[in-house]
């Protein structure tokens, strides 16, 4: 009678697990990690169960027990507990969806940002440099080159205002 209720109990911890996979809509992925988790907790909890009523030892008999309180509850209450939770997981997916929208803006004006500042830093310190022998390193060298060859401009050519 105890394989019972602890198949009844295990079905009330996957129909909790099945609200957190539908309400944020995790994906394949996440139904792939809440169904082992519920696995890990439904054979911890039987090897639990026969450990205190069984002094260790596994009988078919508790199997049997548990699946069919599990599914007793599937049946029975589970249906019901279903149309009392899907409101609530409409109202879960809005309120995840909401949130995951402003996470996403967030994330999207840090990188943004983050982007800005590593081309800056890699502008200024100038990361990327020529090969050797190619041209020169440091644009102010050839500033300063460009300088001497150049005629000055105040003293050259005629000026437009008509004086």
């Amino acid at each position: 009678m105890y394989s019972l209720l602890l198949g009844v109990c295990l079905g009330v911890i996957y129909e909790a697990l099945k609200i957190i996979r539908l309400s944020f809509g995790f994906g394949k992925a996440g139904t792939i990690a809440l169904d082992i988790l519920f696995m890990l907790i439904s054979s911890i909890s039987v090897f639990l169960f026969s450990l205190a009523f069984l002094l260790g030892f596994i009988r078919i008999y508790v199997i049997a027990g548990t699946f069919s309180g599990f599914f007793a509850y599937k049946m029975l209450i589970g249906r019901v507990a279903s149309k009392l939770y899907c409101p609530l997981i409409s109202f879960f997916q809005k309120k995840s969806h909401n949130i995951w929208n402003k996470i996403k803006k967030i994330a999207k004006k840090l990188l943004k940002n983050t982007y800005n500042i590593l081309y800056n830093i890699s502008k200024r310190k100038r990361i990327f440099r020529g090969a050797a022998g190619s041209a020169p390193l440091d644009k102010r060298v050839n500033d300063r080159n460009d300088e001497k060859k150049k005629p000055d401009k105040k003293n050259s050519g005629s000026s437009k205002s008509g004086k």
